[in-house]
């Protein structure tokens, strides 16, 4: 995890948190080549952990792309070991191997060669296996759960607030908060099952969950808003066309007459 005071330095400094979102989506568009969504997740945990500990000199924003790109190289490393700096996609840019590697060594050093990064997935199979889902039609159901739930943490990774909880609170979080759309009848049990847990924090658990149960209506009422100025766009544009050929009738039909008119006049 990033240091204490990261996550507040994130809330009172407009300058960091424009940093990391930059940097976020840099390493988006580097290791897209890659596909893989855990590698991505990996090297903006790299990213967090590094900012956390280092100030970045305001005259040198190029720097916050050859990071970006130095966490993408690690994060590939760790998850693919057949891949070395060459297989970035460094086209175009101004960063040779020399400028990435020696970067690599400055990131290496600031998170003092810890790369085995503790994730929320690492918890998934954990909380799942004290849900009851033994039963032949139910092992899909812990299979959407997971499914989802790996989806909803990527999501979370962008939204600073859930910097501060700790990763087997943040994959708790999210199996309940998906557990209640998917399914809703089993929720309370599934909920009993990871509170029961002697080393989940139900306080840090129940508040986690909560900020997802917000996130998530912020995000609905951005879609109705956006839907809703969509069919008012719609309804403006039909109308405006319904507008226009009516004009372009009436035009049409008064032009023969205003011909005439010009040619007495004349």
């Amino acid at each position: 995890m990033p240091s204490s005071h990261y996550f507040h330095n994130l809330k009172s400094s407009a300058f960091l948190l424009s940093n990391r979102l930059n940097s976020i989506s840099s390493i988006i568009q580097y290791s897209r080549k890659f596909d893989d969504p855990s590698l991505t997740y990996l090297a903006v945990n790299y990213l967090d952990r590094f900012l956390s500990s280092e100030d970045i000199p305001q005259s040198k924003p190029w720097i916050l792309k050859l990071i970006s790109l130095s966490c993408v190289s690690l994060s590939a490393k760790m998850r693919k070991p057949n891949i070395s700096v060459h297989d970035l996609p460094v086209e175009g840019e101004m960063f040779d191997v020399q400028m990435i590697e020696r970067m690599e060594n400055v990131i290496l050093g600031a998170l003092k060669w810890r790369m085995r990064s503790i994730t929320p997935f690492s918890f998934f199979d954990f909380f799942l296996s004290l849900f009851d889902l033994k039963e032949d039609h139910l092992v899909v159901l812990k299979h959407s759960l997971k499914s989802q739930a790996t989806d909803l943490t990527f999501n979370l990774q962008h939204d600073i607030k859930f910097l501060e909880f700790k990763p087997s609170v943040i994959a708790g979080a999210t199996l309940l908060f998906v557990s209640s759309e998917l399914c809703p009848i089993q929720f309370q049990c599934f909920s009993n099952g990871i509170c029961q847990c002697t080393y989940v924090n139900k306080d840090e658990l129940m508040e986690c969950y909560k900020a997802i149960q917000e996130r998530d209506i912020v995000e609905e009422n951005e879609v109705s808003t956006e839907t809703a100025v969509n069919v008012l766009d719609q309804q403006f544009s039909s109308s405006y066309e319904e507008e226009s050929d009516k004009s372009i009738t009436i035009i049409t039909a008064s032009s023969p007459k205003r011909r005439k008119t010009c040619t007495r006049r004349c």
